[in-house]
């Protein structure tokens, strides 16, 4: 008898079968911690087949079914895989997510009590890229009561079926699965504590998701206003003081950057999974998150919208993102008091 079903959806254009072991040796340790595993795999149907022979001995290995429409197809392999779990407590994770079965054990002790739970991220290992994504974790841990935006979380399939569906015609599918369960009332518990290993992208495909993360946050108006206003801040700088000005104005920056990296650094847990040295990284992603919202919004401007697989999506969160975050909010600060 499986303790929980690991959904995992999934989709390449291309195949490799040096990933697809590593897949299926990582779903085989999931089987021996307890988890019926899911597949939901979006890639074209000659790519679909090159999977089915490393992943169907090891995970229930699936198309996505078509009666799921939304533009995020991401979403539609959701919806499959909760269609298809056998059991009650449902873990969902990106690819990039790593579970361990102590993590399962907790993951699934945490849902006798909650409805979801909402985890953190750590990136292992840690090349200079990942280092940008650690400082911004941080950051985020620093400046949100709920913390970072996680690849990950879990919930009871009941709770799903009761809540019914979620925006899925948005870039920001994680954290908008979560801000619906919100709305609708299900209990979270926010575990910015409970750190669950996430392995970084190749570079080439950090890169290709810098506008999108950009894109995504185009509806915080206030936070895309402040990294589209940087450059000119910093040159404002220089036309009354000079050259002098906008390094004065570029180190102040930085140093910001960096007590707010520590800030979150320093918030329960998270040095433990985060190597302090990480903060240093901070102005770094503020210099990166400048360039890309800028290039996300060249992307709005040519296009109207971020191109996702064949689709073009226009809406990076949904329609449950600020009533949801705003009972986040309150929850988590009730959390936090409670422990």
């Amino acid at each position: 008898m499986k303790r929980c079903t690991y959904l995992l959806p999934i989709r390449r254009s291309t195949f490799s079968a040096d990933e697809a072991q590593r897949f299926a040796v990582y779903f085989q340790k999931l089987g021996v911690a307890g988890c019926e595993v899911i597949v939901v795999d979006g890639s074209p149907p000659e790519v679909f087949a090159e999977h089915h022979p490393f992943w169907s001995g090891v995970a229930d290995h699936r198309q996505v079914d078509p009666q799921f429409e939304y533009l995020n197809d991401k979403v539609n392999g959701i919806h499959t895989g909760v269609q298809r779990a056998s059991c009650e407590k449902i873990l969902l994770a990106d690819d990039d997510i790593r579970y361990t079965a102590v993590a399962v054990e907790q993951m699934c002790a945490l849902l006798d009590e909650y409805e979801m739970v909402r985890p953190q991220n750590f990136l292992d290992p840690l090349p200079w890229w990942a280092r940008l994504e650690s400082a911004r974790m941080l950051i985020n841990r620093a400046t949100l009561r709920i913390g970072d935006y996680p690849g990950t979380c879990a919930f009871r399939k009941s709770t799903m079926l009761r809540v019914g569906h979620y925006d899925g015609d948005v870039l920001f599918d994680n954290e908008e699965i979560i801000r619906h369960f919100a709305a609708a009332g299900a209990s979270i518990f926010y575990a910015i504590d409970f750190f669950i290993q996430k392995r970084p992208p190749h570079f080439r495909k950090w890169l290709e998701q810098r506008p999108r993360q950009a894109y995504e946050d185009f509806a915080l108006r206030a936070k895309t206003a402040l990294f589209f206003a940087l450059p000119f801040l910093v040159l404002l700088s220089g036309v009354f003081a000079g050259a002098v000005g906008m390094l004065l104005c570029v180190m102040v920056l930085s140093v910001f950057a960096v007590a707010l990296a520590c800030a979150g650094g320093a918030r329960g847990l998270a040095s433990e999974f985060i190597p302090p040295v990480m903060c240093l990284y901070a102005p770094l992603w503020i210099f990166e998150r400048t360039l890309s919202t800028y290039w996300a919004v060249y992307c709005f401007a040519a296009r109207g919208g971020y191109p996702f697989g064949d689709k073009l999506l226009t809406k990076g969160i949904g329609r449950d993102w600020v009533a949801g975050g705003k009972v986040a909010a309150e929850k988590a600060a009730d959390q936090s008091h409670e422990h």
